[in-house]
């Protein structure tokens, strides 16, 4: 087994130490593999100048590994043996060294969806409780540009130290359902005849949010295959003519994609004033549709996803990606001159 295999909980990271968990039960002739490994994946990725690993110190139920950083400096990685499960825990004086470390342990940590841990622990309104659970199951992620590369964003032509995707939801079906039920109770107070999602996010959500609110529902195409495909799958013209349409997609950026599908749902005799997401980055894609006469609706956004509401504990977000992201939406272009990356002021194809 290597180490990168572990499946891992209970994060703590805390002054010196970083303490986490498998419930996997690790036997004695697999710990000093799984402890090469782990000095391997600490050089490679957090401390190139590491100098090696020392021999294990055997305890009653522990074993205890020091990580040579320098000649007179060590860090230790301990293993802790439970009846059914293994603690472990890396110490080092060097306080910088934690926070990657942190982050890229986090990458390995066990999904387990809890809306009730969720509901106890954020005292806030529907949007922070959506946005907790999206970071529960991983759906955000974040990167500082170090332990792997920013996100491409913006069609791939810029970056971003944070990525909302969306597309795992449907590997949470309680999850899915319990954001698909409040989608419907948010929008019990608009009157639409049809549902219409956008290839190849949204489609899922929008068959199961029509299915959950007894509408009808077909689908949009980005762009256009060749000349003669229709932008618009799974309707005939006669059935949309006059028919009151809302637009369905998982996330919303600057809305270009929604202004293609609305004009041709107007184009085609639908009528279309609304338009839901489940996630808004807040980046003005509002404003885009209320440019269009259509009203932007969504279950949650960017303000509730970086609300302080939401606790670490849930989020495993660090101080230091939260002010990278802060940076990073307060004002994109100065973010990238900052980084080294050349900005694309992209527009509407």
């Amino acid at each position: 087994m290597r180490f990168i295999e572990l499946p891992l909980t209970s994060f703590e990271i805390k002054k010196g130490l970083i303490r986490f968990s498998t419930p996997l039960i690790i036997e004695p002739k697999e710990v000093k593999f799984l402890a090469q490994d782990f000095f391997h994946l600490f050089k490679r990725n957090i401390f190139p100048k590491a100098r090696g690993l020392g021999e294990g110190r055997k305890e009653a139920n522990a074993d205890t590994f020091p990580i040579y950083l320098t000649d007179q400096e060590s860090a230790f990685l301990n293993f802790v043996y439970d009846i059914d499960s293994t603690r472990l825990s890396f110490e080092t004086k060097r306080e910088s060294l934690l926070e990657p470390l942190f982050r890229l342990l986090r990458e390995q940590r066990v999904i387990k969806p809890d809306l009730e841990y969720i509901r106890e622990r954020v005292s806030g309104s529907l949007p922070e409780i959506s946005a907790a659970l999206l970071w529960q199951i991983g759906a955000i992620k974040t990167s500082l540009g170090d332990l792997k590369p920013f996100f491409k964003v913006d069609e791939r032509k810029n970056r971003s130290p944070i990525y909302i995707d969306l597309k795992c939801l449907p590997n949470y079906p309680r999850v899915f359902d319990f954001l698909i039920a409040q989608a419907a109770l948010i929008l019990a107070h608009y009157n639409f005849d049809l549902i219409c999602g956008i290839e190849a996010g949204s489609i899922s959500f929008a068959s199961l949010l029509a299915q959950k609110v007894s509408k009808p529902s077909f689908f949009a195409r980005r762009e256009r295959r060749y000349k003669e495909a229709p932008l618009l799958e799974g309707i005939k013209e006669h059935e949309l003519f006059r028919k009151r349409v809302l637009l369905v997609d998982d996330t919303i950026v600057k809305g270009w994609t929604k202004r293609r599908a609305i004009e041709e749902i107007r184009a085609k005799g639908g009528i279309c004033e609304y338009t839901f997401v489940l996630f808004d980055r807040c980046q003005g894609g509002k404003e885009e549709l209320a440019a269009l006469n259509c009203q932007l609706l969504s279950l949650t956004n960017r303000d509730a996803l970086l609300s302080r509401r939401i606790p670490r504990t849930i989020t495993l977000l660090t101080e230091k990606e939260y002010k990278e992201i802060l940076s990073y939406f307060s004002d994109p272009k100065g973010w990238h001159k900052k980084k080294g990356f050349p900005y694309y002021e992209l527009k509407p194809k």
